[in-house]
């Protein structure tokens, strides 16, 4: 299931359990009341196991792919220590700060990619339409063009050959290299660290990951489960592979007694000043609150790099847009008009 619909099941749940409802009565009467998909599946296949007598985070597990392992551990942990409603209710949470992440990340990114869109709809227009006519007019008057006026004709009288091809054998590239990377785990990990290396974009995507895997540590931690299962369920949820590989190796670390602050400063897992933040909140023994800051602060940089990506990159495109065209007046037409001219005055 995606995240939205991960929500809504768990409002579901949390709705039925602070209402004291018997939960396999209940979500088999909702599965009945949904329409086709995999919510809908999921909550049918929740209520027969339930039905068949398998607690719920027995159940919750069976469901396999379909939910992340920490939802069962964290409805489990709720269980034991009596607090299922304000588990549920906090998983709500989490999944919302997950998605206003996602959406601030998808809303800074649009607007660039619109303006590059129009700016690529143009100069498409610039090749298609208006260059080669304007060289059919300069042909007629048989005048020797400058080097660049001919070049860029050139490229317009053949524009598939010139811009189409190079285009597509790139983009071909890169998703040939995309889809051969992600079939093993370190060309995943090489793919994100060039991802990550794009200025603002990149080191928006990987704070946005990071706050996301922090926060999830962190109500992990909140609910009492052991450091290295915590640490194994939040690396298994994220989607930056660079942080589920060391998550694994920080596991093994904390299983062999090593603390976490030197844990995560020797895995180069997160920067200095947030490794000795979870070193100092560990001594004080505040650990989840103090990765609920650390999460804070991550997101706090989300929005900084959104607003810089939204205020910088447009103006960035719209000039260089501009000056592209302002090239091609000058060279396409105000070159030739010139020499046309001046031969016209001898």
């Amino acid at each position: 299931m995606n995240n939205e619909d991960l929500i809504t099941l768990n409002e579901e749940i949390a709705g039925m359990a602070r209402a004291g409802l018997p939960l396999d009565q209940g979500l088999s009467a909702l599965a009945r009341e949904m329409g086709r998909g995999r919510l809908q599946r999921a909550t049918a296949q929740l209520a027969a196991d339930l039905q068949a007598g398998n607690p719920l985070p027995q159940a919750i597990e069976r469901q396999g792919k379909r939910m992340p392992p920490f939802y069962a551990a964290l409805v489990e942990a709720g269980i034991r220590t009596g607090r299922v409603s304000d588990v549920l209710a906090t998983l709500t949470v989490y999944g919302r700060t997950v998605a206003n992440l996602r959406n601030t990340v998808l809303d800074a990114i649009w607007y660039p990619a619109v303006v590059l869109l129009v700016g690529l709809f143009l100069f498409g227009g610039l090749f298609g339409f208006f260059l080669p006519q304007y060289d059919r007019i300069l042909k007629d008057f048989d005048m020797q063009l400058p080097l660049v006026t001919r070049g860029v004709l050139a490229v317009s009288r053949e524009p598939v050959r010139f811009l189409i091809v190079p285009a597509g054998v790139v983009l071909g590239v890169l998703l040939i290299t995309y889809i051969v990377l992600r079939c093993t785990e370190a060309g995943r990990r090489r793919w994100a660290g060039w991802v990550y290396a794009i200025p603002i974009v990149g080191t928006l995507l990987r704070a946005a990951r990071l706050a996301a895997f922090t926060d999830l540590l962190a109500l992990l931690v909140d609910y009492e489960l052991p450091l290295p299962r915590a640490f194994e369920l939040a690396g298994a949820a994220s989607s930056d592979p660079i942080m589920a590989g060391a998550a694994r190796q920080v596991v093994l670390d904390l299983q062999q007694g090593v603390p976490l602050a030197r844990v995560m400063r020797e895995r180069d897992l997160v920067p200095e000043l947030i490794a000795w933040m979870t070193a100092v909140g560990e001594h004080r023994g505040n650990l989840g609150k103090t990765l609920h800051q650390v999460a804070d602060l991550y997101r706090r940089q989300v929005e900084m790099r959104a607003a810089v990506l939204r205020s910088v990159l447009p103006p960035f495109l719209l000039i260089a847009i501009g000056g592209l065209f302002a090239c091609f007046f000058v060279f396409v037409m105000v070159l030739p008009m010139i020499k046309l001219f001046d031969g016209l005055m001898r």
